[in-house]
């Protein structure tokens, strides 16, 4: 393994859970002794559940291990050393092509004692992202229900989240209910139309919708899942906004001839540029559902909305896949290396820094058909 990988992996001891990355091997060293954690682990495979696992940008090399013409795969990596990262990781992907045959392998298990294992990676695989509150949604639709510790970096968001996800479905349920039984009942519905119950307290929306039981209770947990992004991208707007800016800022020190200053443009205005269509391909996919929901709720027009719903995962991954690209950029920027509060960096590091922003984005810069 590369010194830069070594040191890339050593970085990632400091990360619980993010959008990118859960940590099961942080997790095992600060909850090795819990008994809950022992008796409920998110793994069976005890390896495998002081693993780290990556949302991985994949590169042009790395493709060819799919058939499928992903982007972005979940990467395992398998420490050499569960207390010393810097001896390096072994790693695998999944989904790719040879998946379970190298996880057998590399963990010396059969494929039939990691079957459970392998249904939870490809549940985790499944979602654009690795946010504990979406990490926890997916777990319990699919009835894994680890302990509490694995997941426990999203509560404080929890509350939160469950708030903006209520204010947006609250029309929904006033329509469903009628205004005054929505206010005797709203304690208990609360929780129900943040459960799995949802869709049977609005049943009488599915039937005018016309939809069968199984796809309207999939349309409706995509949509709670659509409007947890919806909450995100309100809330790294402004974020993104600083680091914009910080970028247009930096400038390399010393001497810098024409050309050098002409090529750091160029990738600046590159980088902006793909910026741009991420937002406006996230404002579109919003706008889908915007443009639905008023219609359902102010005109009773359902088929707008029943559309919605029949391709609300479809649209789940699109929004989460643009959620991550500004997320992904947004934190290198903000945790690269800095030296006090300068600004300031060689033309070496800064071209380099903005070559790996640029490599981030699976958006290609000639792509106008995006924007």
């Amino acid at each position: 393994m590369a010194n830069e990988q070594i040191r890339s992996l050593a970085s990632l001891d400091n990360v619980i859970s993010s959008s990118r990355v859960l940590n099961l091997n942080k997790i095992y060293k600060l909850h090795r002794l819990s008994a809950d954690h022992s008796a409920k682990p998110l793994f069976s495979n005890s390896l495998l559940n002081r693993s780290i696992l990556l949302k991985h940008r994949l590169r042009e090399s790395e493709r060819n291990q799919f058939a499928d013409g992903r982007s972005v795969a979940t990467k395992i990596l398998l420490p050499l050393d569960t207390m010393e990262l810097k001896l390096g990781a072994q790693y695998l992907f999944v989904g790719q092509r040879d998946f379970e045959d190298r996880l057998c392998e590399i963990l010396r298990e059969k494929s039939f004692d990691l079957g459970g294992d392998v249904v939870t990676l490809q549940l985790l695989d499944s979602i654009p992202s690795l946010d504990s509150y979406l990490v926890r949604e997916f777990l319990e639709r699919g009835g894994i229900r680890p302990a509490d510790c694995y997941l426990e970096n999203g509560i404080a968001d929890r509350k939160p989240i469950q708030q903006f996800i209520l204010n947006e479905i609250s029309a929904l349920a006033q329509m469903s209910f009628g205004l005054d039984e929505y206010g005797a009942k709203a304690p208990a519905l609360i929780e129900e139309l943040l459960s799995p119950k949802a869709a049977e307290v609005t049943d009488e929306l599915r039937q005018t919708l016309q939809m069968e039981k199984p796809a309207y209770r999939q349309g409706l947990f995509f949509w709670k899942a659509i409007l947890f992004y919806k909450w995100q991208i309100q809330k790294i707007i402004p974020v993104a906004e600083k680091v914009f800016r910080e970028i247009r800022r930096i400038k390399p020190v010393g001497l810098v001839g024409k050309s050098d200053r002409l090529m750091i443009e160029s990738m600046r205005n590159k980088i902006a540029y793909k910026f741009s269509l991420i937002f406006s391909e996230a404002h579109q996919i919003l706008s889908i559902y915007n443009h639905s929901y008023q219609e359902l709720i102010n005109t009773g027009n359902v088929m707008g909305f029943k559309e919605f719903l029949v391709s609300s995962s479809q649209i789940f991954t699109q929004l989460g896949e643009s959620y991550n690209d500004v997320s992904h950029i947004v934190n290198f920027w903000r945790y690269r290396p800095k030296k006090g509060h300068s600004v300031a960096v060689t033309l070496e590091v800064l071209a380099s820094m903005l070559e790996e922003l640029d490599s981030m984005s699976y958006i290609k810069a000639t792509d106008r058909n995006r924007a």
